[in-house]
């Protein structure tokens, strides 16, 4: 009997465990399986076949998705990931999973051992529930009624062994649509007359089909003769049946926007410093050994010409190409650009679509009908064979790690592993690279790629003004806009321009208080203040959703007096309309139905002169390409600089850059205002001076004086409890554990203490972190209770 080495979908425990293969099943390295697990039937992997055991008792594989096999390079790169970011290794290899292998098996009740027991003392709904097991052979939870009484019930037939729980597997498979293709057969043509007869004739239709297909090739869908010739399915088969036509049955995908066939566009002629990175892109892909490059460029200076270029190359070399972008919202935008360039070849990926796309995207990759590759950082998963350029663009955002679940990984570190083992060229782009990229890229660990300037037909970099808030204020200004963004709005919508005022802040208000004790109205589950929504008016906690009515008094003095203190997009929303009564205004936050952003509809809207002033946060400061921008206001420098984090320095710089590059990048020159607190500010300065450098430099000083990355790893442990003693006194443990295991190290401990959000969703946090050159190696190994997190390379440590 052949062995099936299994890394199981299971919380914890080995890595990986030996299943025999029984008779009947054929089991590969790489497929998916069913196996037992305790009293469940749970999802694995097989990653090793053998032909012997090493353990003595082995229970046997329950059954095998032939359809899902991982190749050896997937699992491969599971490894490298579970290793790296101390996870299970299914977890790390379900990143490869097609769609529709993410269900849960399904639980059903049969007759157990002691079902026909005489005697049994039975309930009136024990004996329902037994009666219909009986009749029926099988009950699944979804047959039950729900109810108290039912569920115990159930669980005391369990008990008893009258009845039993059996797990059995459950797939999702989609639908695999078809399209219906009528064609001439060889001798067909001779058959058709040369004029059409009248359309109530005897046999219209069909000749109407005769001439429709020899006018187009001799090939046309069902679909098409019928908007053409009325021809309708029964046509069709009697024209089969005569002989006048072939039908035959083809796979067809249905639509995304990777299917919407994009405008041609002219290929511009590229600058010297452009050609120079396509050049060291080029040289790379040809040596077919891996390459990392960092193409470091200002905004507007055509970075993406240069994916575009290498894409083209590497499809000549007939391999395929992955361009991964921060989010979902920017999609639209690179695929517009990809398909216009790269027609029928690229498929887009990521949770926005239907489980219907998405499957059919996947298979497409698959199948070799599509070789470019474009989404967010699950895109890179995708199953491509022979990876030839790996494009991360906006390199330095933090949605490039996954924070919220296991594995947490990075994507720029996979990518680079992919790239790797792959002997492909990793393209990392950006006007604001992380400052742990171009350490590495200035240190000569990577390729360094410069575009200094904006593309030729463009004004430049925009000119940027410091508006010292406090002098406003001084001057009597209490408004949300300083005089000049005031009149530089003014000026702008009377010559017809678009202006962008960007704020990092939802809703409102940002606390709402009673004026007459202080009291702040938070959130029952989080320790944050709710936050004031007028579109909604409604209190919103941006942790957990949790929402509740506006007050009418104070709860705990009962006065009236209720004030709404802080900004976010809604209210400058709001003060452009008071201010400016004929503009156009539309505001782009998460609060904007999901659609009307991850689709295009606010994007063309933009790009098609239908809006006059664009209010937004941070998803609008994306690179995003709105040539009739030319002004930006940047509301608040301030936010963002004061969170507790090592990164907030640099957040706050890419977000000030950021948005400040989307003004002037068509015809028109661009004018940038920002409207800070601290002026003085290295931040503040260097982001208005467009010189990343002297940001750099000022960043990487204190890094290192800090010992913070790039000058160490770090690893994030996080114990949440809905009981904050416990979740202390955990943290604490954990401590003296770790203090142990550092004492020969180089590896220091910061903690524990409360999480930056003490309480997020009911649980209480408190976080150790540790900083070290090998704070992984130290924890591999360890066993972490439920109720911890472990995050390696933290993109936040609030």
């Amino acid at each position: 009997m052949p062995y099936a080495e299994v890394a199981v979908d299971a919380p914890a425990g080995r890595a990986t465990y030996t299943y025999g293969v029984p008779d009947g099943i054929s089991v590969g390295t790489g497929n998916l399986v069913w196996v037992p697990f305790g009293s469940r039937m749970v999802r694995g992997i097989v990653v090793d076949v053998a032909a012997r055991s090493a353990v003595e008792h082995t229970r046997p594989v329950g059954s095998v998705s032939p359809a899902v096999a991982l190749t050896r390079d997937q699992l491969d790169v599971a490894a490298f990931i579970s290793s790296r970011y101390l996870c299970s290794l299914f977890s790390a290899a379900a990143l490869f999973l097609p769609p529709g292998t993410e269900r849960r098996p399904l639980a059903v009740y049969r007759l157990g051992p002691l079902s026909g027991t005489p005697g049994l003392e039975l309930t009136e709904i024990e004996s329902a529930l037994l009666q219909r097991v009986r009749a029926r052979g099988s009950l699944s939870p979804s047959g039950l009624k729900r109810g108290e009484d039912v569920q115990a019930a159930i669980a005391s037939l369990v008990e008893r062994g009258v009845l039993v729980r059996q797990e059995l597997p459950r797939e999702r498979h989609s639908r695999v649509p078809t399209i219906l293709i009528v064609s001439l057969p060889a001798d067909a043509a001779g058959t058709m007359p040369e004029s059409a007869p009248p359309r109530r004739a005897p046999g219209v239709r069909q000749t109407r089909v005769l001439q429709y297909l020899r006018s187009h090739g001799g090939t046309a869908s069902s679909e098409e003769l019928r908007a053409s010739a009325d021809a309708t399915a029964a046509v069709l088969r009697s024209m089969e049946a005569r002989g006048l036509v072939r039908l035959e049955e083809r796979r067809a995908w249905r639509s995304t926007l990777a299917a919407v066939p994009a405008p041609s566009s002219a290929v511009p002629a590229l600058t010297d410093d452009q050609e120079r990175a396509l050049e060291a892109v080029t040289q790379a892909l040809d040596a077919e050994t891996f390459s990392e490059q960092l193409l470091f460029g200002v905004t507007g200076s055509g970075k993406t010409e240069v994916y575009l270029r290498a894409a083209a190359h590497a499809l000549r070399q007939n391999r395929q190409v992955v361009c991964l972008v921060p989010e979902i919202a920017l999609t639209s935008q690179t695929v517009e650009r990809f398909v216009s360039r790269f027609p029928t070849r690229v498929a887009l990926l990521h949770s926005g679509l239907t489980a219907g796309q998405l499957s059919d995207e996947w298979e497409r990759v698959q199948c070799g009908d599509a070789d470019v590759v474009v989404g967010p950082r699950s895109a890179l998963f995708a199953p491509l064979s022979r990876p030839g350029l790996i494009v991360m663009d906006e390199e330095h955002e933090w949605t490039y790690k996954q924070d919220d679940a296991a594995p947490r990984y990075h994507a720029r570190e996979v990518a680079r592993e992919m790239a790797g083992r792959a002997g492909a060229v990793l393209l990392l782009g950006s006007a604001t690279p992380d400052v742990e990229t171009f350490h590495r890229a200035v240190s000569g660990d990577i390729g360094l790629l410069h575009l200094p300037d904006r593309i030729p037909g463009s004004v430049g970099l925009p000119s940027v003004e410091i508006v010292d808030m406090r002098d406003e204020l001084r001057d009597g200004n209490i408004s949300l806009f300083s005089r000049s963004l005031h009149l530089a709005i003014e000026e702008t919508l009377l010559r017809r321009e678009q202006a962008l005022l960007f704020l990092n802040r939802r809703g409102t208000a940002t606390l709402v208080q009673c004026r007459h004790c202080g009291y702040a109205f938070a959130c029952p589950r989080c320790s944050v203040a709710l936050a004031y929504h007028s579109v909604r008016a409604r209190l919103v906690c941006h942790r957990c959703g949790y929402t509740t009515r506006v007050p009418e008094e104070c709860p705990r003095c009962r006065s009236r007096s209720i004030r709404f203190l802080g900004i976010g997009t809604q209210l400058v929303e709001d003060q452009v309309r008071q201010s400016f009564p004929g503009a156009r205004v539309v505001r782009w936050d998460s609060d904007v139905p999901a659609r009307e952003r991850g689709g295009s509809s606010l994007l063309d809207a933009v790009r098609g002169g239908e809006v006059d002033v664009v209010v937004g946060t941070q998803m609008v400061a994306k690179g995003h390409d709105f040539p009739g921008v030319t002004l930006v206001g940047v509301i608040s420098a301030d936010v963002g600089l004061a969170i507790p984090d090592y990164r907030s320095s640099e957040r706050a710089f890419q977000l000030i850059s950021q948005s400040s590059g989307r003004a002037g990048r068509g015809v028109q020159p661009g004018r940038v205002v920002v409207q800070t607190y601290e002026p003085d500010n290295y931040v503040v300065q260097s982001a208005a001076a467009h010189d990343y450098r002297a940001f750099y430099m000022e960043e990487i000083r204190y890094r290192q004086q800090t010992g913070y990355p790039p000058f160490s790893s770090m690893v994030r442990l996080l114990y949440s409890h809905y009981d904050e003693n416990r979740c202390r006194g955990e943290a604490e443990r954990m401590y003296r554990l770790l203090e142990e295991r550092i004492a020969s190290t180089d590896v220091r401990i910061t903690g524990p203490a409360p999480a930056f959000v003490r309480r997020l969703r009911g649980r209480y946090r408190w976080h150790l972190t540790l900083r070290g050159s090998g704070p992984v190696e130290l924890l591999s190994g360890m066993d972490f209770p439920r109720g911890w997190v472990v995050d390696v390379d933290p993109v936040s440590v609030a």
